[in-house]
């Protein structure tokens, strides 16, 4: 065992060393003072506290901090993904709208046709996970008329699918539900997402019932305006975490791995020089760092090829359900930036009182949100929630019935074709040829 941590340790270590420099080099050249937000600048100050830190060398003083910057790093991208959301589901609801002020093209096909044609589009690929997929997609695109009780009791029906699963794949479908119905943002945040809040309060106060082709275009001005703003927050996360999980790394095989001596100095040298621009706010890049930079080249590459080609025993991974060092290096080694470091330590299926606690919770977080927006939005929020959850029909009789009745059921033409319209796309997009 201590013959394959050694060797893992080494490699990670060689790996996570010159991907730190090298991300923490393009970060540093994408932070100048005037792209700075509350929530990414304090994490970004911690997290170059914390490298100070390590290299001073107090790896294993400060290895529990930087596990918990991942997970502030992780609340903060999730905040982001809610945000990102709420401004989807308005997106969804104006292009319900779309065609009272922007002509799109003429929809030549009956519903009955329609509908036809979604069944066997739905068909043509035999595997049942792509099938599965479709009609995700399809149900999302759907106009509904549901009461709240007649969503709450679908989406109710769709969880106990997972009773007697894994209680993670329960709880990776509840953040989604909860994402994608603005229950993230329904308490605001101020302090880290003031732009964005002035943005979302304008949309929100629009009438969809009373809007005309200038409010129209404000309202996708803005929208456009966040998703720039969501999605720079988004690469600003995702690049902290992946420095924060280098980090880890090396505080967990600092002391037993070994790497070439020139590599190592090289990547300090860069990590120490930017750590100290940093700290005395100084944004323009040594001429003498950036010389370094052809020294690491094709470093990160290699060690990553060597670990991948280490065989590490699954039982080595995970003990007594907690993840061991082996498991955590393993983790952080994934592509997944922001998996957790948890181990299956929490045992036991998915009981019927566990869905129906998750429920019950879903159903009381939503409830105000429903009450304080506009039918459209909510729903928007039914239609794409609904497409969240694993398929709840029985039959392609069922499949067949729901999407006749939510198309004979919206009385709104313009609504109505817009949603055709998208479906035809969806359908065209994978090369489906209409009957």
């Amino acid at each position: 065992m201590a013959h394959n941590w050694k060797r893992q340790a080494s490699v990670a270590y060689g790996c996570a060393l010159t991907r730190l420099a090298l991300n923490l080099y393009l970060y540093f050249e994408e932070l100048p003072p005037s792209g700075k937000r509350g929530g990414e600048e304090k994490l970004c100050k911690r997290f170059m506290e914390l490298l100070g830190l390590y290299l001073e060398g107090k790896q294993t003083e400060i290895l529990e901090s930087v596990g918990c910057l991942r997970d502030q790093i992780k609340e903060q991208m999730q905040k982001v993904v809610a945000y990102s959301d709420a401004f989807q589901i308005y997106e969804y609801a104006l292009n319900r709208v779309e065609r009272r002020f922007v002509k799109g093209r003429a929809i030549e096909v009956d519903e009955e046709a329609f509908v036809g044609n979604l069944m066997r589009y739905i068909a043509a690929f035999g595997d049942a996970a792509i099938q599965n997929q479709r009609i995700q997609q399809i149900v999302g695109q759907l106009p509904v008329r549901f009461t709240r009780q007649k969503y709450f009791g679908m989406v109710h029906d769709a969880l106990t699918s997972y009773i007697g699963g894994d209680q993670a794949a329960l709880d990776d479908v509840m953040y989604l539900l909860r994402s994608g119905s603005m229950t993230g943002v329904f308490a605001k945040d101020q302090e880290a997402f003031g732009e964005l809040n002035e943005l979302l309060a304008k949309v929100e106060k629009l009438s969809f019932k009373e809007m005309d082709a200038v409010e129209y275009e404000n309202a996708r001005t803005r929208i456009f305006m966040a998703s720039e703003l969501l999605e720079d927050m988004s690469h600003h996360c995702v690049c902290l975490q992946e420095m924060a999980n280098d980090l880890y790394i090396l505080c967990l095989t600092g002391e037993d791995g070994i790497s070439t001596l020139g590599e190592q100095e090289n990547a300090w040298k860069i990590l120490d020089g930017l750590r100290c621009q940093y700290e005395q706010e100084i944004w323009e890049i040594p001429s003498e760092l950036f010389e370094m930079l052809p020294l690491l080249e094709g470093v990160q590459e290699e060690y990553y090829e060597k670990y991948q080609r280490l065989d590490i025993s699954p039982e080595l991974i995970e003990k007594d359900g907690i993840l061991t060092s082996f498991g955590i290096v393993d983790r952080l080694m994934s592509s997944s930036t922001f998996a957790s470091l948890e181990g299956s330590g929490r045992k036991g299926s998915v009981s019927l009182s566990d869905v129906e606690s998750a429920a019950d919770k879903f159903f009381a977080e939503l409830g105000p949100v429903f009450s304080s927006c506009q039918k459209p939005v909510m729903r928007a929020i039914m239609a794409m929630t609904l497409s969240y959850l694993p398929v709840f029909f029985n039959s392609p009789d069922e499949i067949r019935n729901y999407i006749r009745n939510c198309l004979g059921g919206c009385s709104d033409q313009a609504e109505k074709e817009a949603c055709m319209d998208l479906l035809l796309q969806l359908m065209e997009s994978d090369g489906y040829d209409l009957v």
